[in-house]
């Protein structure tokens, strides 16, 4: 396997990408029996607890489903509205994170307790502290320290909420983007590029963006149904008499520019409402 970052040597929770990924795959059990899988196997929450980059995490992510390492699926997850691709470990890949927590179990660490420096195995860290750790856990924090410290340890709940909530931020900040660009109902090539730019930017996924873009679109089509209802209503009235006077149409073409749609749209609308009134 290709090794990814390591852990700032000598540590000895230094381990492989691929490896980091197995560790914390290994803490989700029968996941092959379930339709609806947890967001935490999807694509985001593995490379946030691998803590490797999300533009990388796909080639290692195939690497190991060709190795036979992992099973992929399309499957519902839970709370998202669409299908995603989600990932758990097959049974060669379980006997290998098996062998990794069995390596891991054996070592003694540094760690900073208080004023104290002391040599702790990673269930002794996890016992001496009130929050649950996994070994993922304190491998991804050894990451990102040179030296584990309980105290830090404490607070990797808080920790792992403000980098949650900071990703939901720019997925939010994406989402208002999509949204605008769609409001007519379509992207101009501009509007693509800037939303190209603005989603690597954000760290957006292609997965990310096609849901995401399949909703704004849905709810884009919504608004743009709504908006010619309104406009053929208001023909509708205008076309009660058998004419339009030239008040009425002046206030129909402010409508019109309004609701943003095109004359021949609006001509197509209003050519409906007279065939339905000869009817």
């Amino acid at each position: 396997m290709e090794c990814g970052s390591f852990v700032k040597e000598p540590s000895p929770l230094a381990l492989t990408t691929e490896e980091r990924i197995l560790l914390y795959l290994s803490d989700f059990r029968g996941m092959e029996e379930r339709f609806e899988l947890p967001e935490a196997l999807t694509q985001r929450a593995i490379a946030f607890a691998a803590g490797t980059q999300r533009k990388h995490l796909s080639r290692y992510l195939d690497d190991l489903t060709k190795e036979g390492m992992l099973e992929q699926r399309k499957a519902h997850i839970e709370g998202q509205r669409q299908r995603m691709l989600a990932y758990y470990l097959a049974p060669r890949g379980w006997a290998r994170a098996m062998e990794i927590k069995q390596q891991l179990s054996v070592v003694h660490v540094p760690i900073r307790v208080g004023s104290e420096i002391k040599q702790m195995t990673l269930d002794e860290i996890d016992g001496a502290t009130s929050v649950r750790l996994t070994f993922s856990d304190i491998v991804r924090e050894a990451l990102r320290v040179e030296m584990l410290d309980l105290a830090d340890l404490e607070k990797i709940d808080d920790r792992r909420r403000a980098e949650m909530d900071e990703r939901l931020k720019k997925l939010e900040a994406y989402t208002r983007a999509l949204m605008t660009a769609w409001k007519d109902g379509r992207v101009t090539a501009t509007e693509r590029l800037l939303l190209d730019q603005l989603r690597e930017h954000l760290g957006i996924s292609h997965e990310e963006h096609e849901r995401m873009e399949a909703e704004a679109i849905a709810r884009s089509e919504d608004a743009v149904e709504d908006r010619f209802e309104l406009y053929k209503v208001v023909a509708s009235e205008a076309w009660e008499h058998g004419q339009v006077t030239a008040r009425e149409r002046e206030l129909m073409e402010a409508l019109r520019k309004a609701l943003q749609i095109p004359k021949t749209e609006a001509t197509r609308l209003e050519d409906a409402v007279k065939a339905g009134a000869e009817d």
